[in-house]
């Protein structure tokens, strides 16, 4: 007997805004060697003014990582690093002894993100002589929250079914209080991890002038990253990013049935 191949393709879809995304965090980094000047403010002085025009606003702080496990959402503190932001705080670049990264809590499109990244990107190679990557990455944080929503089972309705998986199917007499699982996927062009389940409170704070978010919400984490060590190529770096993007996108479509779409509000659908 020949077994049945049961591969599938991920979908092509054509690219939708939300008036009600799901997205709380994008972030899309280069990690490079330590730079051993980090520590000099004159060797920082003129990045600072090659970016300024875009992101006026400095400050200084902890590094903050999120770590996604079973436990619920952990938080620890790492290295210090350089915060420059922009007027509105909706975009901000974060520059480490060893990285740069740059986050967003209102992105609009792929197209936004990366010419930014580029700028930024080169103003590194111009100012702080970072001519090689050691990783690249591109992370997009979702919380979907909907008003009756707080068993898996309910979101195993308004997600497809076989992404949520089979603790939404109410197998068991009881519900599900919390779900976190983690797949890796090894890709020709990286690593591709995928976190999701059901938890309560928030992964991403909210800005200041907004409330902490409460309650249980269903959380989906999508991280495409390379470990390859090259030299910078800023041009061919923000391909692999676009790459990266177009996959993403496709998956985070491909989670939601017709009714969570339309709960998303697309305000430019076909």
């Amino acid at each position: 007997m020949i077994a049945e191949d049961r591969r599938a393709v991920l979908p092509e879809y054509d690219h939708v805004l939300f008036a009600r995304p799901p997205l709380r965090l994008v972030i899309a980094q280069v990690r490079f060697p330590v730079l051993l000047r980090f520590g000099d403010s004159a060797f920082l002085a003129p990045f600072q003014d090659a970016i300024r025009a875009e992101y006026p606003r400095l400050s200084r702080e902890d590094q903050v990582a999120f770590q996604v496990s079973p436990k619920g959402v952990q938080q620890s503190a790492g290295e210090q690093q350089w915060r420059f932001a922009s007027r509105d705080g909706d975009w901000a670049l974060v520059l480490s002894e060893n990285a740069l990264t740059i986050e967003s809590r209102k992105y609009s499109s792929d197209a936004d993100l990366l010419e930014r990244f580029a700028r930024a990107l080169t103003a590194a190679s111009d100012h702080l002589n970072v001519t090689e990557r050691v990783r690249l990455g591109l992370r997009y944080i979702n919380e979907f929250r909907l008003d009756g929503m707080f068993t898996l089972a309910d979101w195993g309705i308004i997600l497809r079914p076989e992404f949520v998986g089979f603790a939404a199917t109410n197998l068991f007499d009881g519900d599900v209080e919390r779900m976190v699982q983690e797949v890796r996927v090894q890709q020709p062009n990286g690593s591709l991890d995928i976190r999701h389940g059901l938890l309560t409170g928030t992964i991403v704070d909210p800005p200041p002038e907004n409330p902490p978010a409460n309650g249980r919400f269903y959380f989906l984490d999508l991280d495409y990253y390379d470990g390859s060590e090259l030299e910078l190529d800023i041009g061919g770096t923000i391909d692999r990013l676009r790459e990266y993007n177009h996959v993403l996108y496709r998956f985070f479509r491909w989670t939601l049935t017709e009714q969570m779409f339309h709960e998303l509000e697309p305000v430019n659908a076909r």
